[in-house]
């Protein structure tokens, strides 16, 4: 018993140890970035890199000033987020209400099975101009891309954790008349939220890149179409000022992402770092 109680005061402390290196892991975060926009800056100014095809972080902040200063990216803006909004929404819900139907049903999941594996093997980006053709260059296009891509991520991140769940878990569970639907609530969801937030992530990406090439290939508005701006006129700085806005809010949401999944996944804190 002693032994078991000092394991896990150890475990406690190594716990509360990595929850107290936040600070020092920004810090860190905050000086890599420092080196990396030096190292680029350095290599422009000693002729090392041509800024006419790599810009500086000077010109690249400067761009990212006159888009918000004159307003010229908030329409484009507001149309590129609502469409990975829609796309993402979509993703979400019927990739998990998908991965559970099939969980369930082991005979429909032999079946469709391989048409998922093809239609995921499928180049959604070279299939854009026919989205396109077939939904017109609004949103709803975008929206089509962008879910193609997200939908099966999700799909098989969901799956893939529900059908992970561990077996003495359930048998136990089953022993103690735990019902199909308290089963499911208690254990095999809980147990598949891991994969379930990477599938997030990874489902967040796909839908970003999905949308703005959509919007690269055939758009009203939307910040692809002012890529396509900026690269026709070989504007780099403007070019990778865009690329920058939508990398920032994918990190944003994605560490929204993070925090919903501590909090949810609470109990299981220091599972798998274990001091020796």
């Amino acid at each position: 018993m002693t032994d078991i109680a000092s394991s896990e005061a150890r475990l406690d402390s190594a716990v509360r140890a990595k929850g107290g290196r936040s600070a020092s892991i920004f810090a860190a975060r905050a000086l890599f970035l420092a080196v990396i926009l030096a190292t680029w800056q350095g290599a422009v100014a000693l002729g090392l890199a041509n800024a006419a095809f790599v810009s500086t972080p000077a010109g690249v902040a400067q761009s990212l000033w006159h888009l918000f200063k004159d307003g010229e990216i908030f329409p484009d803006l507001g149309t590129t987020v609502l469409e990975i909004a829609i796309a993402f929404a979509l993703s979400v819900v019927f990739g998990i209400g998908s991965a559970v139907i099939l969980d369930r049903n082991d005979w429909l999941n032999r079946i469709v099975s391989p048409f998922l594996t093809a239609f995921n093997s499928m180049p959604r980006i070279a299939l854009g101009p026919l989205f396109i053709l077939w939904f017109g260059i609004g949103i709803a296009s975008k929206v089509v891309l962008a879910f193609s891509l997200g939908y099966f991520i999700m799909l098989l991140s969901t799956l893939g954790g529900l059908k992970n769940v561990d077996r003495d878990l359930l048998l136990m569970s089953r022993l103690f008349g735990a019902s199909e639907l308290r089963l499911f609530r208690d254990v095999r969801f809980p147990w598949a939220l891991p994969g379930i937030f990477a599938g997030l992530k990874l489902t967040l990406i796909y839908c970003s890149a999905g949308a703005v090439i959509g919007e690269m290939i055939a758009a009203k508005s939307g910040l692809g179409v002012l890529l396509q701006s900026f690269s026709g006129r070989f504007d780099v700085a403007g070019v990778l000022a865009l690329i920058l806005i939508v990398a920032l809010l994918v990190m944003v949401l994605t560490s929204l992402m993070d925090l919903a999944e501590r909090r949810l996944l609470e109990w299981s804190k220091g599972s798998t770092d274990v001091p020796g």
